[in-house]
């Protein structure tokens, strides 16, 4: 799987797991796809074939319910960071490591497809 941080998550976190051979982007790290809005990002994580890591529950929940239901244009999965979780420095690692046994756990690119999971 190939994942999508959205703005709120720090470019450092996908620096770091692309350190570890992992695939991933964030948002500010592309000028373009910044102040996208959810469903025009949701198309282009489709198109990229990533699943989005945020914790923007209120507008993504409901959108994965949109984008999965039948004749929905889907998507290629959503990552859910609860609340818990600090977008601090010093959370930083925590939430890396978090993601990185999520990429373990969902290796191939559509593992995820229309479905969510939680840090």
């Amino acid at each position: 799987m190939k994942l999508l941080l959205d703005e709120m998550l720090s470019p450092a976190i996908a620096r770091a797991l692309r350190e570890r051979g992992h695939d991933v982007v964030a948002v500010k790290e592309r000028p373009e796809w910044v102040a996208l809005s959810d469903h025009d990002l949701a198309a282009v994580a489709r198109r990229e074939q990533r699943a989005i890591v945020t914790n923007n529950l209120r507008d993504y929940r409901p959108l994965h319910a949109e984008l999965a239901m039948p004749g929905g244009s889907g998507h290629i999965g959503l990552v859910f960071v609860p609340s818990s979780y600090r977008l601090t420095k010093t959370w930083i690692g925590r939430l890396i490591s978090a993601l990185e046994a999520k990429l373990d756990q969902f290796p191939g690119k559509d593992d995820l497809a229309n479905g969510e999971t939680w840090l």
